[in-house]
């Protein structure tokens, strides 16, 4: 049973629920949607069981996910599931994610929540468990995604507010998400004095949107808001705003080495 399983991570979150989705078949094929965006060719989905796996941006799929299913080609899939994980703000995001396949005249078959530790430091801040228990209930979940994806049941698309707190948050997040839409969220970013002009944030950066300068990094409006480059700033030099708390996440499962050869598209 061959499963194709598109991701998309900038801390390992997602490529952790990926891999471990992925481990449960034999030669499961993890792709990484930005590299093949990157790669500018035609992107050709098909296969018996297809899956996406991405983190929840303002109550909606990031718009760089969107922007892939509209450029993606599909072919013929017999089962299409999606992963959705993140720090509670899921809203309906299964069902605007399930409305973008649909303008390919295709439908998704079962759609999962998987709560993580969240990468934005005011959503960070507010959550009361502790990594460690967000990672092992993780383990349990994908491991039940994957019996039902093998069985190819189809399934409700979860979800944890109903339509009326949807709405709200659509529109509390409305301004970001335009931003995000036109890629310019790394307008938000600013260099304190700690940059050493190591390079790690223009290595790590999945769309090549950073140059490090001969005095510190600069960001040219292709930001696709996976955070990366912030959460991987070994010196703390990158931050969001002016109050910064200098806070910094990634998945202990995976080195800044492992999330630079996802970059590059050798990571297996």
């Amino acid at each position: 049973m061959k499963l194709k399983l598109y991701y998309f991570t900038g801390t390992g979150n997602s490529l952790s629920i990926a891999r471990d989705i992925g481990r449960e078949f034999a030669g499961a094929e993890l792709l990484s949607m930005p590299k093949l965006i990157r790669a500018d060719k035609e992107i050709a989905i098909a296969g018996e069981i297809i899956g996406f796996v991405f983190p929840v941006y303002f109550a909606r799929p990031p718009a760089f996910v969107r922007e892939f299913i509209q450029k993606a080609y599909f072919g013929d899939n017999s089962y299409i599931f999606a992963v959705v994980n993140g720090g509670g703000l899921f809203g309906r995001t299964l069902h605007l994610f399930n409305g973008y396949l649909q303008q390919k005249d295709i439908s998704l078959d079962a759609g999962f929540l998987i709560n993580m530790p969240s990468n934005h430091p005011k959503v960070a801040s507010m959550q009361r468990k502790s990594p460690e228990a967000y990672y092992a209930a993780a383990a349990v979940k994908t491991k039940e995604i994957a019996q039902q994806v093998k069985a190819k049941q189809p399934g409700k698309f979860e979800s944890n507010w109903g339509f009326l707190g949807h709405i709200i948050a659509l529109t509390a997040f409305q301004k970001p998400y335009q931003l995000s839409l036109a890629r310019k969220l790394d307008s938000a970013y600013w260099v304190n004095d700690n940059c050493v002009q190591c390079g790690n944030c223009e290595r790590i950066c999945p769309m090549q949107n950073i140059t490090d300068s001969q005095s510190k990094p600069r960001w040219h409006h292709n930001c696709i808001n996976c955070a990366a480059c912030y959460h991987h700033c070994k010196s703390k030099a990158i931050c969001l705003d002016k109050e910064d708390p200098l806070f910094r996440y990634n998945h202990p499962e995976f080195t800044f080495e492992d999330l630079i050869s996802v970059v590059n598209g050798s990571y297996t």
